[in-house]
């Protein structure tokens, strides 16, 4: 990593975001620190951003992902670089490295982002991977019949769905439920069940930005921690945590399991016809990528492809998680108003 690497990088700018100027600032900095043969953590950690609704601000979640993958892994970021793991070079977010001109008018450079979407988009893949394919139950005619289930590539079923939001789900021969949490009004985190809390203020930090100068209040926590939803096995017991939303163009949705290891759902592209969205885990690591196939790209809530990394075992624990983050590509560009 060096400092024209950071230089050569481009940022999806969105209807409100972080504030241009100071990214590119901070970007400028983190460049003459590496330069310098110095970490560029300490400048990234002391680091505030303005929010903004004017002006073409930077994604949020691109920005997010870059620096907090600098601080986890100073020499690689998410950028071009040799690893032994084929899926760890690949795209993520919502920039670039280089190819833009600077200069161009916003629409100039978001046409050129676009073609680079598309072009992932066909690659789709290419790398060596367990592939596996989101769809209608078989049988199931009506639209409005909320039944999927994840199929294998020679269409064995290995997970189930019915319902929608709260769910029944079954993998490997058992049944789950999707429960939502109860928050009484004016209660405190001490007061709710365990890990929500913790879960609450994360979403409301991944949704607010993690350099944001924001202050959470406790009445965010708690509309935060009342949206987060539990799957639980036929005891009772949590198998893993949703929470976060991938709407409107924002990628926070995540999944979270009981020992703390999670799952955050990026998304690059400026339509579905070109999207791809990224599970990456809690170490930056890419664990399964989405996109809709080319003859569903009108349709919503249709049939998805799914590429797992071939270092992941299949467990029943990462087959849910996946089942249940599909909805996430086509909720990603729904809008307040309705459309997508």
């Amino acid at each position: 990593m060096n400092g024209d690497i950071i230089r050569d990088l481009r940022i999806m700018s969105r209807g409100s975001g972080y504030d241009t100027s100071q990214v590119d600032d901070l970007l400028r900095r983190i460049a003459v620190e590496l330069d310098a043969g110095r970490p560029a953590g300490p400048v990234i950690e002391n680091a505030t951003l303005r929010t903004r609704a004017a002006g073409r601000p930077y994604d949020i979640d691109a920005v997010d992902w870059f620096l907090d993958e600098l601080l986890l892994r100073p020499g690689h970021a998410g950028l071009a670089g040799s690893s032994a793991d084929p899926w760890r070079d690949l795209a993520i977010a919502q920039l670039t490295r280089g190819g833009v001109d600077p200069t161009k008018r916003a629409r100039n450079r978001r046409r050129y982002f676009s073609e680079e979407f598309q072009d992932a988009w066909r690659n789709f893949g290419q790398q060596p991977s367990a592939y596996l394919r989101w769809g209608r139950v078989k049988g199931v005619v009506r639209p409005s019949r909320w039944e999927f289930e994840l199929r294998t590539a020679d269409q064995q079923a290995i997970a189930s769905f019915r319902g929608w939001p709260l769910y029944r789900a079954s993998a490997g021969g058992r049944s789950f439920t999707v429960n939502a949490t109860k928050i009484p009004a004016r209660s405190i985190p001490d007061t709710w069940p365990p890990n929500i809390a913790e879960l609450a203020a994360r979403t409301w930090r991944d949704q607010t930005g993690h350099f944001a100068t924001k202050t959470m209040s406790s009445g965010e926590q708690r509309g935060q921690a009342r949206r987060v939803s539990q799957l639980v096995d036929e005891t009772g017991i949590p198998i893993l945590y949703v929470h976060g939303l991938n709407f409107n163009r924002r990628a926070y949705a995540c999944i979270t399991f009981p020992d703390q290891r999670w799952l955050r759902f990026l998304v690059r592209g400026t339509r579905r016809a070109n999207a791809i969205m990224t599970a990456v885990d809690q170490e930056g690591n890419i664990v399964a990528r989405y996109r809709k196939p080319s003859r569903d790209r009108p349709r919503k809530w249709g049939s998805v492809e799914i590429t797992v990394n071939p270092g992941r075992k299949l467990t029943d624990e990462l087959v849910l998680a996946i089942a249940i983050s599909v909805p996430m590509l086509d909720s990603y560009f729904h809008s307040p108003s309705g459309g997508g």
